[in-house]
């Protein structure tokens, strides 16, 4: 059925929400000097879910914020810190949970954390900045509206779930329409960056 995709995912996410039931997902690192990575580098969660951090023992984990994370500045937004090595953290808000590692920041180690809340959409997040999708969950094509000022040059990616950019067009209009017809049902990820602005929106696609 054309909605069955979307009407599974906010089963789950209620039976989630009813039931206390959350999932455990691991993050480990990989590479070497100067390429070192989180593995996956990102992750999509509910609130209440556990990170479990399993690195070698000169990585661990240090939340930022947007700003810095795309600057690879480990100047810390007071979030979470973990040991040397890593370990485990349960996120507990609805958001975009960005980290780096604070020893390999400057080469660009970091990941992100997708977390919904008990109705399995993220918050619009990165205000007065805003970046709106419609119809969301969309089955081909969408409209995405931002408040950027006129002419700021943009990059806009769209991710799936593995982290992957599947799609990508620079210096987007303030109203862009975007032909997802051929994009398979699944979540994922726009994201648009313009100089110290960062906005990100999760993307439901249902077929």
């Amino acid at each position: 059925m054309k909605n069955k995709y979307l009407i599974l995912f906010l089963a789950l996410s209620l039976l989630k929400a009813t039931t206390g039931f959350s999932t455990s997902h691991l993050i480990q690192s990989g590479g070497s000097f100067p390429h070192f990575v989180f593995i996956p580098d990102s992750v999509s969660a509910d609130v209440g879910d556990t990170i479990d951090f399993q690195l070698a023992s000169f990585h661990f984990p240090k939340e930022v914020d947007s700003t810095n994370w795309a600057n690879n500045d480990s100047a810390s937004n007071h979030g979470f810190v973990l040991p040397l090595g890593g370990g485990i953290y349960v996120v507990n808000q609805a958001k975009i949970y960005y980290y780096l590692c604070g020893v390999h920041f400057a080469e660009g180690m970091k990941g992100r954390i997708f977390v919904s809340g008990a109705n399995g959409i993220n918050p619009l997040i990165n205000t007065p900045s805003s970046l709106e999708i419609s119809p969301n969950p969309v089955s081909s094509g969408l409209t995405i509206e931002t408040n950027l000022p006129a002419g700021k040059e943009n990059q806009m990616k769209i991710f799936d779930l593995e982290g992957k950019c599947i799609y990508q067009k620079d210096n987007i209009s303030a109203k862009q329409y975007l032909d997802l017809s051929g994009f398979s049902s699944g979540i994922y990820f726009v994201a648009i960056k313009a100089d110290d602005v960062f906005l990100e929106r999760k993307l439901i696609v249902s077929k």
